[in-house]
């Protein structure tokens, strides 16, 4: 945290109210024909779901459950029910009508959205499950097969920088608003809603929000309901099994089903609430948001489509099936890691050239810097390019992670590049800066902008600047393709096959990648 994000979450402690973080929402909504909202429960001590809860907002939520979530059979039934839905929503090629064939299509990006965190771990222990399991019915092992795969890509897909595709509802709230809470408070839905709602002074925001926080809003159940409702009913339903008594297992699976309907409705609703509040939120959407949506439809077909129709690409690496568990293969586990760091890179000049709060955010922690055009000469007046210098003072002295060289571009005009000559310190505090500018020197007519002078104008001295990186998301790229060339630096590490006792593990667990790596070329 900076010191521009503590200052804002004092002003919030101040007020007594959630105060909005930015004067633009950092991502879209999709139309509910294109958002599927997903919950779930787990009885205490399992991985596996109990009940889960789907739909689009508007709409009654589908329930499903299981009376015995310890049962492996009942619960992969209950998956293979829910799987055609979610495989349907992330047009898969079996499931869906919509005929992708690359990453350039323009079908508006669909979205999973997940109540809090826990929600998103359970399409981690979804994928574990059922990934490469072959055990069961064999059609509904490939039905599973697919589950996992998608729900692997979603858990995966949440954790790469920018996307928009699985939304967790708490961090899309705590991505909009500072909040006068701990950190740890803010996990729970039902408490961030409650200081959104509620009207009247601090307090009564705050005692709505403590009240809220009493219901469990993760997959874990509350323990004094499991205990005293669920417990009891549970080991009669497998008493009843084990006396082949299929009257007393219905009977009890319904009594089961609905202790466990209204959770995971409660859970659903939180969601749906959220969503409605983003969309009635007054802020516009960031101009950036379209590229990070643009970003999100290449990682639909490159990192899920594609592996589904089983197609290689020179670039991105063959169609394998990567493993819940473990990277196994060292060349995708470096090509994500540059695909999250370019990610990072276009998330970051997405956005913030459209949003004071987040150049704010940049500048306390060093990675921009505000201050006036002191100064504009060209180094080359005789020659026939030009080689514009600015002169930029800024008062500031906190910290800079800024150095000579660094590649720096004005707010609100990325093209317009540039590198840092040199910086000094200045007598009475502060710093000077030569920037020379690189790229778009000529006088131009931007949209919303309207004229900007050549970058040789002397009418520029004593303008206001921010100065913010240039992002290196082509590098990234460059790096990311490099990885599966096996005759480039490092290649002897990235394509090399595992050997001795720990580099064989079981089919169940992850793809055979010595065959992969022979596919790969």
């Amino acid at each position: 945290m900076n010191s521009h994000q503590i200052v804002r979450r004092l002003r919030a402690f101040q007020h007594g109210t959630p105060l909005a973080r930015g004067e633009t929402l950092h991502f879209s909504i999709a139309d509910d024909a294109d958002l599927l909202i997903v919950a779930f429960v787990r009885m205490g001590g399992e991985s596996a779901p109990w009940a889960v809860g789907f739909g689009q907002p508007g709409r009654e939520p589908t329930i499903l459950s299981v009376p015995e979530p310890r049962n492996r059979d009942l619960v992969a039934g209950m998956a293979a029910e829910f799987a055609p839905v979610l495989l349907t929503h992330l047009r898969h090629p079996d499931h869906s009508r919509d005929a992708i064939t690359g990453s350039e299509y323009t079908l508006p990006v669909r979205q999973v959205w997940l109540p809090n965190p826990t929600h998103l771990d359970m399409l981690h222990y979804l994928a574990y499950a059922y990934t490469f399991t072959k055990w069961g019915d064999a059609a509904r092992a490939l039905m599973l097969n697919k589950l996992g795969r998608a729900t692997n890509w979603l858990f995966q897909e949440a954790h790469r920088p920018g996307q928009v595709t699985t939304m967790v509802a708490t961090e899309a709230l705590r991505e909009s608003f500072t909040f006068p809470a701990q950190d740890v408070r803010q996990g729970h839905l039902g408490y961030l809603l409650a200081w959104l709602t509620t009207d009247g002074a601090r307090e009564d925001r705050m005692r709505a929000a403590e009240a809220a926080e009493q219901a469990a809003i993760a997959t874990s159940l509350d323990p004094a309901l499991e205990r005293e409702t669920l417990d009891r009913a549970v080991e009669q339903w497998n008493d009843a099994r084990r006396a082949s008594d299929t009257r007393g297992e219905a009977r009890l699976a319904r009594t089961i089903g609905t202790a466990l309907k209204p959770e995971v409705e409660h859970r659903w609703r939180l969601a749906e609430q959220a969503i409605r509040l983003l969309r009635s939120d007054g802020r516009r959407v960031n101009t950036g948001a379209a590229r990070l949506e643009a970003a999100s439809r290449e990682e639909h077909w490159y990192r899920y489509l594609r592996i589904e129709h089983r197609i290689n690409d020179n670039a991105d690496g063959p169609a394998y099936v990567p493993s819940p568990e473990t990277d196994r293969y060292a060349a995708p586990a470096a090509a994500r890691f540059f695909t999250h760091e370019e990610s990072e890179e276009v998330r970051y000049g997405a956005l913030i050239h459209d949003d004071t709060e987040l150049q704010a955010d940049a500048i306390a922690d060093g990675e921009a810097l505000r201050g006036t055009i002191v100064g504009v000469r060209d180094d080359n007046p005789h020659g026939a390019a030009q080689t514009p210098v600015w002169t930029i003072e800024s008062p500031a002295t906190g910290p800079l992670r800024l150095r000579e060289s660094s590649r720096v571009c004005p707010v609100g005009l990325p093209r317009r590049e540039g590198h840092i000559r040199s910086i000094e310190p200045l007598p009475n505090g502060g710093r000077r800066l030569e920037v020379e500018i690189t790229g778009w020197k000529r006088a131009r007519r931007v949209p919303g902008l309207g004229a900007i002078p050549a970058a040789c104008d002397d009418a520029l001295r004593g303008t206001s600047v921010v100065m913010v990186k240039t992002t290196g998301e082509r590098l990234a790229r460059a790096r990311n393709r490099h990885v599966w060339e096996r005759g480039v630096p490092g290649g002897w590490l990235t394509h090399g096959t595992p050997t001795g006792p720990g580099a064989d593990l079981p089919p169940e667990v992850a793809d055979d990648m010595s065959a992969v790596v022979r596919a790969a070329g």
